[in-house]
């Protein structure tokens, strides 16, 4: 079972056909401080792709005592470990049913900003992906496809093959779509409804589906 960061880029490296490291948080050889400096990055961007169950938290955040500019009410700052906002809701036990529509709010300089529809808000609900770390409690499909991410974005430095890259590629794409795929069906999709003549008025009298799909 890998349980760390080195346990993944031993994984990774295995794809590779490239040995072991000992540690990458505090090696000492060149394919060490590789991996350490292709890790973070790598674990970022994956979570960021997609909105990991395992990674997905709930938060209520604190409005700033500053007032945002450019016609914005309110800012609520988002916390640490933000990586991304799935959706803002007025309920968190509830909160598939009452999503703020996107046009409430907007994401910008670490804080969600909200309009003035909603400038009494002294506290905002949110539910985000977080930049989780710890390796034991990822999903096995997650640490598999982050492996073959690590693999792909260190390939040439450590072999000097382009064939590598090439397979490589074509594994990532498979292993991402499986991976994606089972982690969205232990999350089903939620229709959300909106309201179909103020849809209609806001994209020029389109008759187009009101509704939209939550993830």
């Amino acid at each position: 079972m890998v349980t760390s960061s080195t346990g993944i880029a031993n994984l990774a490296l295995d794809l590779l056909s490239a040995g072991n490291v000992t540690d990458i948080e505090n090696g000492t050889s060149a394919t060490e401080a590789l991996l350490n400096r292709w890790y973070d990055q790598s674990r970022r961007k994956l979570l960021r792709e997609h909105p990991w169950n395992f990674a997905t938290k709930r938060a209520v955040l604190a409005a700033s005592s500053t007032a945002p500019a450019f016609g914005y009410a309110t800012a609520f700052p988002v916390p640490a470990d933000f990586l991304r906002l799935l959706y803002v809701s007025t309920d968190l036990v509830n909160d598939r049913d009452t999503i703020l529509p996107t046009s409430a709010y907007q994401v910008e300089s670490n804080a969600i900003l909200i309009t003035n529809n909603y400038s009494s808000a002294s506290s905002l609900n949110i539910v985000y992906v977080s930049d989780f770390t710890t390796v034991s409690q990822m999903d096995p499909l997650f640490i598999d496809l982050l492996a073959h991410e690590i693999a792909l974005n260190v390939a040439y430095k450590v072999t000097e093959n382009n064939t590598n890259i090439q397979r490589l590629g074509e594994l990532y794409k498979r292993r991402a779509a499986i991976a994606k795929a089972i982690d969205g069906q232990e999350r089903p999709p939620t229709r959300v409804e909106r309201s179909r003549s103020r849809h209609v008025r806001r994209n020029n009298n389109s008759t187009a589906n009101a509704d939209r799909i939550i993830f």
